[in-house]
């Protein structure tokens, strides 16, 4: 993801926060009787989920620590998505988790951000590890999403091949794969966590306008694609990659509004006692 927090938040489509907020509802309203002293957020981003979303479901005494691997989020996060009960801090978990975390976690959320890690079942060994027995972990992303195919068809042009050399390890699995479910409940398992839910739905996301879409669009391209774009090629990239999307369930409508189809995942896990 690129370096642009403020960008990434206007951006974002209102049908991803309706989506977050009402999920969350539906599977807090499943945790009865569980504590909420402490919460994790796996890869935070810019916070505004965190302060916007997860915090108005916990419980008024709960601590949420949100984590993220990139400090310009992080900072942008402190900054504007502030609260005394949220405590930001750079961190990758999932390389180097503090050995005071060993099952410190009521719950373990990750909203958009689990298809950002190439190996799950280490993903999912680590929450094991820093969850309290018989605690919750939530995860709610994109499995399958139009931009991805983009960004495997730009790979194959001439003139954008050189730039995109990799483009697919910021893929998920779950984009090519038919039974993504069955391979994360299986995972789960094995990890020592009870699947209580594992699904996915497809849902039109709508954007204002093409220039928001477009700019969420840029906000994602991974940083380590952009840097390699010469500046002066850059608009001339954007311009390729809006036509390409014209092809992937992408419609440009008369009312100026975008409409994408993404698939969207749903994780609901319980560690085992």
């Amino acid at each position: 993801m690129n370096s642009k927090p403020a960008q990434y938040c206007s951006s974002r489509s209102k049908a991803e926060f309706e989506w977050i907020d009402s999920r969350l509802s539906h599977y807090v309203s499943k945790m009865t009787g569980s504590n909420w002293d402490i919460v994790l957020d796996f890869g935070c981003g810019a916070g505004i989920i965190t302060k916007n979303k997860l915090l108005s479901h916990c419980s008024a005494h709960t601590r949420i620590i949100a984590v993220d691997i990139q400090s310009a989020f992080v900072d942008f996060a402190k900054e504007t998505f502030g609260d005394e009960r949220i405590e930001y801090m750079v961190l990758d978990v999932i390389k180097k988790t503090p050995s005071h975390w060993a099952k410190r976690f009521d719950k373990v959320f990750a909203f958009f951000s689990h298809h950002y890690i190439s190996d799950f079942r280490k993903f999912l060994k680590v929450f094991r590890e820093i969850l309290k027995p018989e605690g919750y972990v939530i995860c709610l992303g994109i499995a399958s999403s139009p931009t991805f195919s983009v960004w495997l068809e730009l790979s194959t042009k001439e003139e954008w091949k050189k730039y995109l050399i990799g483009i697919e390890k910021y893929i998920p699995f779950t984009h090519t794969s038919k039974d993504y479910c069955s391979t994360y409940k299986k995972l789960a398992e094995e990890c020592g966590f009870v699947p209580i839910v594992v699904t996915s739905c497809v849902k039109t996301v709508t954007f204002d306008s093409e220039k928001q879409f477009m700019g969420f669009q840029e906000c994602v391209l991974p940083e380590e694609i952009v840097k390699q774009i010469p500046l002066e090629n850059f608009e001339k990239f954007l311009e390729d990659y809006k036509k390409v999307f014209k092809r992937y369930e992408v419609t440009y409508n008369t009312d100026g509004t975008v409409t994408a189809q993404h698939t969207f995942i749903e994780m609901f896990l319980q560690s085992e006692s």
